[in-house]
């Protein structure tokens, strides 16, 4: 059987293009070899700061129910995904769900902390009490046997695979020795897979979707750049100097979550991508082309407009927690940047750079002295048919000609 399923492993290996596709054609192959598997689970830990495990668990379509799952405060998000097997349910869990009850009461945790595997025999007659609750719970459905194996590197147990059968008699010795040889096989494959995606995602929390998707694809040298279309957003909490005086420095680091936290999802919500967090500031763009600049444009000022609204929402709720209201200015323009890689050959940095930035910076900081929550220049102001309160010609720091700011004057319908 090993044999066997090794050359059928390298034969399938090229088709396989994700942690999916090969989950669901290991099942297969098991099926397809009298397994009579009705659930299976595979999950890890990963690196994300938002969520601590990921699981995928599957279900033959006639036992759909076995992919329901108790609701806690630890779930981040599920998928589900209809595959030629049967059915999958991707489960991501919020930072903390290790040290939960159903997780440490589990067979996972017994075989992540032993670094071995773990095997059950269900029988007819129903024990006093079953080793681990989850195993009661998948009595009923038939079960006969139960496998779960720990994915070991360098010493360290990161993942579990686990199988659960209806195959008279459970698993055989022969099953169970043949099933943990074939679980780390596929580990491996699972565990690129997966740490590929993780990457991928961890440089999109860092450097921002487009940005992340961008590097990880491979422009990851020095003066690489493109000239690309962007409305540029610079934004920062207005008196953030004074604030800081008369707040602890835990204090600040909550006021600026609040704040990003606030802002940086409904940036992102409008088509932007938030390139850099400049200590209480947010630098982001939103790239447009010819046939939608004027939709992009539109899209920023109602991301303003929100982030406004929700502002003044946050702010109520802090002066009746007797927390300190703060403010934010929003200084906008639309032109050419340069986007790519700038620093030395040891430590590189992908953002944006050129002229419409620094001038966008300039016009945030005149938000303050000119007693608007938001500016932006004559080309954004060409740019969006909405009508502009002109506030003026003026001189900008860095800047040598005087600009004609604007800023907002009614709401966006």
């Amino acid at each position: 059987m090993l044999n066997e399923f090794v050359a059928w492993y390298f034969e399938i290996l090229p088709k396989i293009e994700n942690t999916i596709d090969l989950f669901d054609n290991f099942i297969t192959f098991l099926q397809e070899h009298q397994f009579q598997i009705i659930r299976a689970n595979i999950g890890t830990r990963t690196l994300h700061p938002q969520v601590e495990t990921l699981s995928y668990l599957w279900a033959p379509y006639n036992l759909e129910s076995m992919l329901e799952t108790t609701v806690t405060p630890f779930f981040h998000s599920t998928r589900d995904f209809q595959v030629k097997s049967g059915l999958l349910k991707e489960s991501r869990f919020k930072v903390g769900s290790t040290s939960s009850t159903q997780f440490t009461k589990s067979p996972i945790q017994y075989i992540l902390s032993n670094n071995k595997s773990y095997s059950y025999q269900f029988t007819d007659e129903k024990p006093d009490e079953y080793p681990f609750p989850i195993l009661e719970e998948l009595a009923p459905f038939g079960a006969s046997g139960y496998l779960a194996v720990p994915i070991v590197q360098k010493g360290n147990s990161l993942a579990f695979l686990s199988l659960l059968t209806k195959k008279p008699g459970g698993f055989s010795a022969d099953d169970l020795d043949f099933l943990e040889k074939a679980l780390k096989l596929i580990s491996l494959k699972w565990m690129t897979f997966l740490q590929s995606e993780m990457t991928e995602s961890l440089l999109g929390i860092y450097l921002g979707k487009m940005t992340g998707s961008t590097v990880y694809s491979g422009k990851i040298y020095l003066g690489e750049h493109e000239k690309i279309n962007s409305v540029v957003w610079f934004s920062d909490i207005r008196n953030y100097s004074g604030i800081s005086e008369e707040l602890s420095p835990t204090e600040v680091i909550q006021l600026l979550n609040a704040y990003f936290g606030l802002a940086i999802p409904i940036i992102e919500s409008y088509g932007g991508e938030v390139l850099k967090l400049l200590g209480d500031g947010i630098l982001a763009v939103f790239p447009y082309s010819n046939s939608n600049q004027v939709l992009v444009g539109k899209k920023v000022l109602l991301a303003v407009r929100k982030i406004s609204d929700d502002l003044m929402n946050l702010n109520k709720k802090r002066e009746k927690d007797g927390k300190i209201p703060f403010f934010h200015g929003v200084g906008l323009h639309s032109g050419e940047i340069l986007y790519g890689n700038i620093g030395s050959k040891d430590r590189l940095d992908f953002t944006v750079i050129g002229e419409a930035v620094n001038l966008t910076s300039r016009i945030a900081g005149m938000c303050g002295e000119l007693k608007k929550a938001v500016l932006v220049s004559e080309n954004l102001a060409d740019q969006v048919p909405v009508k502009w309160e002109y506030v003026g010609e003026h001189k900008l720091k860095g800047i040598s000609n005087p600009k004609r700011i604007f800023g907002i004057s009614e709401k966006l319908k």
